[in-house]
């Protein structure tokens, strides 16, 4: 077996790996449909890099680097933003969990110094 097709081998395995983490994760309530659907698109791409391989090679030479050490780099680049949207969304989420817990300590403060309705 060549090297360019135990990599893509390696590639289509470890997608696979993901595919099925992923939909065990989403079928236990623990990852959203929106974020199942995004990590199912990737792991497809994974399963599918036996055919990107060949497709990256030009560009691999021009770039004098391995087929595999660029779609890694590219690999790289995606979880990189991943990282960042999803650190975007905590801060977010962050924020709000904020917000809440001083509303609702407003809230309790309110009621425990409010004088008894009389009705």
């Amino acid at each position: 077996m060549s090297t360019s097709a135990t990599q893509g081998a390696v590639a289509a395995l470890t997608g696979l790996a993901l595919l099925v983490a992923v939909v065990h994760l989403s079928r236990r309530g623990r990852l959203s449909f929106r974020y199942t659907m995004g990590w199912i698109a990737v792991a497809s791409i994974g399963i599918l890099g036996v055919f990107l391989l060949p497709l990256a090679a030009p560009i691999a030479r021009g770039l004098a680097v391995s087929p595999a050490a660029l779609l890694a780099l590219v690999a790289f680049v995606f979880f990189l933003a991943i990282t960042i949207q999803l650190s975007i969304s905590i801060s977010g989420l962050q924020q709000q969990n904020r917000t809440l817990a001083e509303e609702i300590a407003r809230l309790r403060h309110e009621t425990r110094t409010s004088p008894p309705r009389d009705d």
